[in-house]
């Protein structure tokens, strides 16, 4: 609270006060009291008015930057009202009880928001696991019998299943924490499991796999590997989607640096625009790319982003249009880690 504010605040009682002195001091006046008496009435009138101001304003910013302070300190600061010390004024117990039940009723909204997207969630989740089953079985159908245009089937069946997957991790994203767990992982292996799963959309877009990874010694990271075959699934597909008509590759390599590691998916393919670099990990950015050729969402990078930020993994891209694009997944050094 500022000083020229608070006065600013009390102007009406500055401007009564100095009528009724003016009005005081005139009827003083044509009642024949000497000059000097009304001076000294006047002086001290001005006097007490500036001691209580002055009383007034030290107590009103005592309490105001008191409560500011549990504010600041409060993780849900709606919750004000509950800790405010009542006051002596009846104009700020009036306020407290006017907030009070402004929150009360914000608070029941908000429960029953939560409650509303908690059955969603639950239904959503209930409603992937339901679907998955006729999906399983008809994966299990075509494989039994394999003809051309079952395979075909297989390979759109399993589009289905990496969206209903998408569906999922979207549903548990603010809870993500509950399914997954840091342990030491071999990135070699977790890598190749992800290329396996994706094996049949490299073969029909014919793109080349350049795998740059040591198998001794084995590269460790501290990560969750279903969470990582999932990101990687997740740019294979946008490689496979804005790849080259010939001439395809993906590049996939590690990186040591100061107490980290870094592994490198780099494809050749059409490249992101300068100006669309930096959104392509917001919700719903389609881009360049994604609005011409090849249909986008904008889920993917933006699912990777979250789940990277939660599982500790910094993610960053390059690129250059029309040359290639580099994701760039930067795990915590395990040793550095363990020390």
């Amino acid at each position: 609270m500022k000083l020229h504010d608070y006065l600013k605040d009390k102007g009406s009682v500055l401007l009564v006060n100095a009528a009724g002195l003016f009005f005081l001091s005139l009827f003083l006046r044509l009642s024949t009291v000497r000059t000097g008496d009304i001076l000294i009435i006047c002086i001290f009138w001005f006097l007490i008015l500036t001691i209580w101001l002055a009383a007034d304003f030290y107590r009103s910013r005592k309490h105001f930057c008191h409560l500011f302070t549990l504010l600041a300190e409060l993780d849900q600061s709606y919750l004000i009202s509950e800790v405010m010390e009542a006051s002596p004024r009846l104009t700020d117990r009036l306020y407290r009880e006017i907030i009070r039940s402004s929150n009360r009723s914000v608070i029941e909204k908000i429960h029953a928001l939560e409650d509303c997207q908690r059955d969603y969630k639950e239904y959503i989740e209930q409603w992937i696991h339901e679907v998955k089953l006729p999906l399983t079985a008809a994966r299990l159908l075509c494989e039994n019998q394999p003809c051309q245009e079952d395979r075909k089937l297989l390979m759109e069946l399993g589009k289905i299943e990496k969206k209903v997957d998408q569906v999922l991790f979207y549903a548990r994203m603010e809870h993500a924490y509950q399914d997954y767990l840091i342990h030491p992982v071999n990135l070699r292996k977790t890598v190749l499991t992800a290329i396996a799963e994706n094996k049949a959309y490299f073969i029909q877009s014919a793109m080349q796999i350049d795998f740059a990874l040591p198998e001794e010694p084995p590269v460790i990271v501290s990560t969750d590997e279903k969470w990582v075959v999932f990101l990687l699934g997740q740019v294979f597909a946008n490689s496979i989607k804005y790849c080259r008509k010939e001439g395809a590759l993906v590049r996939i390599y590690v990186q040591r640096g100061k107490q980290k590691l870094t592994l490198i998916v780099e494809d050749n393919g059409l490249g992101i625009p300068a100006e669309d670099l930096g959104r392509i990990f917001d919700k719903g950015f389609t881009g360049k790319n994604g609005r011409t050729g090849a249909k986008s969402t904008g889920i993917g990078l933006y699912l990777c982003k979250r789940l990277c930020d939660k599982l500790g993994i910094g993610l960053s891209c390059e690129s250059v249009e029309g040359l290639f694009t580099r994701i760039l997944f930067t795990f915590p050094d395990s040793d550095f880690q363990k020390i």
